[in-house]
């Protein structure tokens, strides 16, 4: 429901906000070219941060924990076994903030689904008039008794978890948890990027460095800074075509796809300009040269935002 308070006029401002929604959605980039030497304020950080943490998460688990590291604060040996446990990729070296994101598999074991049901019953998130019982998830959870209509299957899907699996769902959701992230640095004029957090045979900088519970598992790296890139990163990076993606009431029939819809998406910013825009070449050329790096003249370098 749209609060008439904050978008009176109804249809009108309904689609104000959802063009300042997508124009976020269709800006984000996966920017790999920072400005160094200029950095992030926390209060940014922060938003970013409150952001990932009110996003939705199945069950109210909210597996996901982050260590925020400021690369101007590290000690050298620290940012240097952090840069080699994932291959000393360049926009690393050049990201002045690095958020590490781990999932928390205790999050989602049997006690923490148990927990969380009770939570949404005592505020009343779960209404027991549609058939939430706690003393029923209780006993499907504990004890494998079946679930009454109305609750999910818990004595099929939660009793006898296996850490594995709980492992598997943090880690889903945490990268959900990401990508509001992402979402929420782009919001703000900033560039981000996800990326592989450490090689599986470095993990141990990790660990070491951050000093995380060994049972976190590695999620993504998420670097946060200033672009040095245009920010539109050479354009939006190609997508797998709509119908082989979505279907309609059953897989093989595709949704049906309006095109007067997708260029009013392209009018409100969802949609915008396919990689690779015109100069892309020359303004990778051109960073190359600035950063210093080898075979910094752009030749077979087709990088995209993403």
């Amino acid at each position: 429901m749209i609060d008439q308070a904050r978008h009176p006029g109804g249809e009108s401002s309904d689609r104000g906000y959802a063009m300042e929604f997508n124009r976020v959605v269709g800006g984000r980039r996966s920017v790999r070219w920072f400005k160094p030497w200029k950095p992030v304020e926390p209060a940014r950080i922060q938003r970013i941060l409150e952001a990932a943490r009110l996003t939705g998460s199945p069950g109210n688990l909210q597996p996901w924990r982050a260590v925020v590291v400021v690369q101007a604060d590290m000690s050298a040996a620290d940012r240097e076994r952090l840069l080699d446990a994932a291959n000393r990729q360049r926009a690393h070296e050049q990201a002045p903030v690095w958020i590490y994101w781990f999932a928390d598999p205790a999050a989602c074991a049997p006690d923490a689904f148990m927990g969380q049901i009770s939570l949404g019953l005592e505020v009343g998130v779960l209404a027991a008039v549609a058939g939430w019982d706690e003393a029923a998830a209780r006993a499907a959870i504990d004890e494998g008794a079946p679930a009454p209509h109305g609750m999910p299957p818990l004595h099929e899907v939660v009793h006898g978890l296996p850490p594995q699996v709980a492992g598997v769902i943090a880690a889903g959701e945490t990268v959900g948890a990401c990508t509001i992230a992402t979402l929420a640095a782009v919001d703000q004029g900033l560039g981000t990027s996800l990326h592989i957090a450490t090689a599986p045979g470095r993990a141990s900088a990790l660990y070491e460095v951050l000093g995380v519970p060994g049972h976190f598992i590695p999620g993504y790296l998420q670097l946060v800074g200033h672009p040095a890139e245009e920010p539109q990163a050479g354009g939006q990076r190609p997508r797998e075509p709509f119908d082989a993606l979505f279907a309609m009431g059953r897989w093989g029939a595709p949704f049906p796809r309006d095109d007067a819809l997708v260029a009013q998406l392209a009018d409100e910013g969802l949609i915008q300009p396919a990689a690779p825009l015109p100069g892309r070449e020359e303004e990778l050329a051109h960073l190359g040269r600035a950063f210093g790096y080898a075979g910094g003249d752009g030749a077979g370098s087709h990088t995209t935002g993403g």
